[in-house]
């Protein structure tokens, strides 16, 4: 009797979803769901008109006029200058860290002991005061942003388990942060619809943050493309994003990294929302897709969903960072809360060509339960025991990290793609 119930269920969920003629079906945090590629088409029916959304009492500050926001214009690239960094002239240092819910569940959000809460008593730059120094010392700090800025409350599914948001003014949590560009095309980036998405962006904006991420690539309405474009030291940068990318995405994928190429970038960073959440190794299939981008001319492979970080390779002498995992969350259920600071240095040579040298973690713990700030670990074993969970098995086509990468850390990269343990 119960499983003809939660049949049924299933069946009139599904026909919900064809009425309002999705792409996708938003999944679950337990990915019970993965029709295809995107999120779910927001569309009321004829002659209905929406409510008024609800205000957030704890905002501060209102959200930015929502404006649909398409890519920079072709070869339109945003000068970085990070005053603080620590890198020399001949180098270039990015970071990445993985989801980042800058807030909370609608279910929880205005209780005193959650995020929001902590934010609105101890300050914007306390969230990520135990790591901002390190992104502050480096070139660029990237990050997948796993919740909405919004001051709406009105979520797109009322039912889902989570639709994370945090106010208008979690922006100055970022913008404190050091973090300098945000992907933000994910399973949760329309938790409360295209016009909590537009307002993210338009928050994003405000502080002058890159944002990238394409949404709907196949669609004449509610479709978002942004191809994030910065220069370092003269080094021009490109990054495009996508969540749930397949065989039918794959074409988007690489013309966007021709695109950024022929635009003259020396560096191409594909960022994918993208894997098995839970899992701490990727899925068998992720291999050949992850070979077919980097064949098809990007530079770094940056993937974030999962929750929990995953093995490091390399294809060709690129890395492959197949989960970055968690690095600030509100909602944590039963799962290893090891994290870390993704690191890769480049050497910058006279004739403005650049070669990748060096990657290294920075080990931190995803903390929550009234303190949510990552946890930056000092013990040696401490650090060891998360290094030796990005190091892999042996896979045909791929390197993965040595062993002793295991005791320090840390690899340098040969020209010819060889990994050396300094």
């Amino acid at each position: 009797m119960r499983q003809t119930i939660q049949l049924l269920l299933l069946v009139a969920f599904l026909l919900m979803a064809c009425q309002v003629s999705a792409e996708v079906v938003d999944d679950t945090e337990d990915d019970v769901f993965h029709i295809d590629l995107f999120v779910v088409e927001e569309t009321p029916e004829s002659g209905e008109t929406q409510a008024p959304s609800e205000t957030l009492a704890i905002s501060p500050v209102a959200s930015p006029a929502p404006v649909q926001t398409p890519a920079l214009p072709t070869a339109t690239y945003r000068p970085s200058d990070n005053p603080q960094s620590e890198v020399g002239e001949d180098e270039l240092l990015l970071s990445f860290v993985g989801d980042c819910s800058i807030g909370d569940t609608i279910k929880v959000i205005k209780r005193k002991n959650t995020m929001t809460g902590m934010i609105a008593e101890n300050g914007p730059e306390w969230l990520f005061s135990t790591v901002s120094d390190i992104f502050h010392a480096d070139d660029f700090t990237f990050a997948n942003l796993e919740s909405v800025l919004t001051d709406r409350m009105a979520p797109l599914y009322p039912a889902k388990v989570y639709n994370f948001l945090g106010p208008s003014s979690h922006r100055e949590v970022i913008a404190a942060s050091g973090i300098d560009g945000i992907n933000t095309v994910n399973n949760h980036c329309t938790d409360f619809k295209y016009d909590g998405y537009k307002d993210t962006l338009a928050n994003l904006e405000a502080i002058d943050v890159v944002h990238f991420g394409t949404l709907n690539p196949f669609r004449d309405t509610n479709s978002f493309k942004d191809l994030g474009r910065i220069e370092i030291k003269g080094v021009k940068i490109g990054i495009t994003g996508y969540s749930y990318p397949d065989d039918k995405v794959f074409p988007c994928i690489e013309e966007d990294i021709r695109l950024l190429r022929e635009e003259g970038c020396q560096i191409v960073i594909v960022s994918l929302h993208w894997g098995t959440e839970k899992k701490t190794v990727p899925d068998k299939k992720q291999f050949p897709y992850a070979k077919k981008v980097l064949d098809a001319g990007a530079d770094v492979l940056w993937v974030h969903h999962p929750h929990v970080i995953q093995p490091v390779y390399f294809y060709d002498g690129k890395p492959i960072f197949f989960s970055t995992g968690n690095f600030v969350f509100s909602q944590i259920q039963a799962m290893d809360d090891s994290s870390g600071i993704f690191q890769l240095k480049w050497d910058i040579h006279t004739d403005g060509t650049v070669t990748l040298k060096q990657f290294e973690m920075i080990p931190t713990m995803v903390r929550h339960n009234r303190e949510y700030r990552p946890l930056l670990l000092e013990d040696t074993k401490d650090k060891q025991r998360v290094w030796k969970r990005i190091i892999g098995s042996d896979k045909e086509g791929f390197v993965r990290l040595p062993d002793a990468f295991g005791e320090t850390g840390k690899v340098l990269i040969d020209e010819d793609g060889t990994l050396r343990v300094p």
